[in-house]
């Protein structure tokens, strides 16, 4: 009798619970409408309504409101508790697959609304259709595989090419490392916190960082693709293998970790830093400072240049003091997201240094801009570095509630925050949606396609990544106007046809439009008339 006069009472003190928690949710909207304010910014934003910076109209509402309450010494008032609710748990995931299947679909569009190109697309799926043809060659580059970048990590893709040769390979692989990470930042979690209630938080800041609000990875995810973008779920895993003492499946990731480009060997220095200023495993820590340097210097001054017989390389340009105040406020946009925490705990913070230092020591300004896809390996590990200063840290931010000083810079870091949001998923799908025009390039490309098998072919960039062939190259054109294909080696053939489409983008054709008037004029090619929309040119004299 006693046990099941309990049971009601014990459902009644839950549902009486479960409502009182209702009621302080709701009441911290109406009490404090700062919070109204920051969900209709982030629906604003995520939404891209009326356009790529509206949100900022209902973000500044928001720093008004809180301005105006630490001013009246107002309490900001932070609920998590329905972060850790069994509801508020599966709207979580919820969430997050909603995004899986949204990152997929752009990911998909983007191809048909040709969004990728040659470069650095194109060429790597090229790479890829080559290997499972049996050559390590790029056509594009004339090259080895590994002259450019060192990627044997990239090949195990070249298999599903033997399935169905396609670029959605290497943009999907790409996608499903990128959605692998959140789950990984919850295993760390689930690890590192003594309470689940804290791992939930930590996984759902760090996590809607990365697929949402954290500019150096978004964009990173944007831009094309490359193999480095495969290895932030292997950094992450190589992490907890560490962590729970896996020490085989570890020194096999790492090793995994080197082969997916020349500068992954920063991953090893940063470890290996870590382990030897906060861990007892100094051995190990400085074993993998050597090995990483080691690695570093063996793929990218005697690997990379033997399999391009020594030639110099473009790519590889070191400028460390040059550029000084750009490289200031790239640092600033990579730490400031993390209020600086990675380096006022630096003994943790140090794990992503070395990856920094690989952009900042460059000469190439693309690399200190967040801007395209250099921060895929830095992201990665300043999102590991969160995870262990937070989980060493109890009540970090207890501090900062009775300081109105410290408020103000809460406030500062909201609105640096807001102003450095990069384009949300929704913009990125309504780009990706082709149009007509796209449609009926696509039409001719599929017919053109079946038409020239076999043939060498030189195509427009735009177009690089819709063809899987050995023999295919990128054109360009010369000070005079005129077009030609980039010949890096003899090996490939002189192409026989020439591929335009005059609506898309013409990288390394800086005047399309005069290119195909000389292509007109030209008594070396005939233009193909039974295409409509793209612009085919036959070869007719070799000028071998």
């Amino acid at each position: 009798m006693y046990e099941a006069n309990q049971r009601p009472n014990g459902c009644q003190r839950n549902s009486k619970n479960s409502q009182q928690m209702k009621l302080r949710n709701s009441a911290i909207f109406l009490h404090n409408p700062a919070y109204f304010w920051l969900w209709i910014t982030l629906l604003v934003w995520w939404s891209g309504l009326a356009g790529r910076d509206f949100y900022l109209i209902p973000a500044l509402i928001f720093i008004g409101i809180c301005s105006y309450h630490i001013l009246k010494k107002k309490e900001l008032i932070i609920s998590t508790k329905w972060i850790t609710s069994t509801s508020g748990q599966r709207w979580i995931i919820f969430i997050f697959f909603l995004h899986v299947v949204l990152y997929l679909v752009i990911t998909i569009l983007k191809y048909y609304s040709f969004r990728w190109n040659v470069w650095d697309v194109g060429n790597f799926s090229n790479k890829l259709y080559n290997i499972s043809q049996g050559r390590f060659y790029s056509s594009y580059l004339g090259s080895h595989n590994w002259a450019d970048h060192f990627t044997p990590s990239m090949s195990p893709l070249a298999i599903l090419y033997l399935w169905i040769p396609s670029t959605h390979w290497v943009t999907l692989a790409k996608t499903i490392a990128f959605l692998s990470v959140p789950p990984l930042i919850f295993q760390i979690c689930r690890e590192s916190f003594q309470e689940k209630e804290q791992a939930w938080i930590v996984t759902l800041i760090l996590g809607a960082a990365w697929m949402l609000f954290y500019a150096p990875a978004l964009n990173s995810y944007y831009y094309e693709f490359q193999p480095s973008a495969l290895a932030p779920p292997f950094i992450l895993y190589a992490f907890l293998c560490f962590q729970r003492k896996e020490w085989f499946v570890f020194w096999i990731v790492m090793i995994v970790l080197l082969g997916f480009k020349e500068h992954l060997g920063a991953v090893w220095i940063g470890f290996g830093c870590y382990m030897v200023l906060t861990t007892p495993f100094k051995k190990t820590g400085f074993f993998l400072i050597v090995a990483g340097i080691i690695a570093i210097y063996l793929i990218m001054f005697q690997v990379m240049p033997f399999f391009r017989n020594y030639e110099a390389s473009w790519s590889m340009v070191i400028g460390p003091f040059q550029d000084i105040l750009a490289k200031l406020i790239y640092l600033f946009k990579i730490l400031i997201p993390f209020a600086f925490l990675p380096v006022i705990h630096w003994r943790f913070g140090i794990m992503a240094g070395p990856a920094i230092g690989v952009n900042l020591i460059s000469a190439n300004s693309a690399m200190y801009s967040t801007s395209y896809h250099y921060d895929d390996m830095s992201a990665t590990l300043l999102i590991l570095t969160m995870i262990l200063i937070l989980s060493s840290k109890n009540n970090m931010f207890e501090p900062w509630k009775k300081r109105k000083d410290r408020q103000w810079l809460i406030v500062v870091w909201g609105v640096c925050i807001l102003s450095l949001l990069p384009s949300s998923p929704m913009r990125e799908l309504y780009a990706a949606i082709p149009k007509q025009s796209h449609w009926d390039y696509r039409n001719e490309l599929l017919k053109f396609d079946q038409f020239s098998q076999g043939e060498s072919i030189a195509v427009q960039t735009a177009l690089g990544a819709h063809f899987n062939r050995t023999g295919i190259m990128a054109i360009t054109d010369d000070i005079n106007g005129n077009c030609a294909p980039m010949r890096h080696d003899l090996k490939v053939k002189e192409p026989k046809y020439l591929v335009f489409a005059n609506k898309l983008n013409h990288y390394l054709i800086n005047d399309l439009e005069q290119c195909l008037k000389r292509m007109n004029l030209s008594n070396d090619f005939e233009k193909l008339t039974e295409y409509k929309h793209l612009q085919i040119y036959k070869l007719i004299y070799s000028k071998k």
